[in-house]
């Protein structure tokens, strides 16, 4: 899994700010192993050319009735929300 796609930035207020992204893997044995990617970090790549780094504190994953995998990272800086914008790319580092 090299490259994600931002599809929406949600702040919990009980977790904190969770990056939803989506991905073109579909197999269900290498999307489980992100959870092996907590304290990680990623770079985001805004739209708009601005791009940040943060560390990765947890890692959800589902997968949709269609098994589409839903895939949550929530990352341990606070930040403000509108700073990441949708349509973003994300990538380990």
């Amino acid at each position: 899994m090299e490259i994600m796609r931002l599809e929406d930035v949600i702040d919990l207020p009980n977790r904190g700010v969770v990056l939803k992204i989506s991905v073109d893997e579909t197999d269900p044995y290498k999307i489980t192993k992100l959870k092996n990617l907590i304290g990680s970090k990623i770079a985001v790549s805004n739209v708009d050319g601005t791009s940040f780094e943060y560390e990765i504190k947890d890692v959800s994953v589902s997968f949709s009735i269609a098994n589409f995998p839903l895939i949550g990272l929530n990352i341990r800086e606070r930040v403000d929300i509108e700073r990441i914008k949708k349509g973003s790319t994300i990538q380990f580092i």
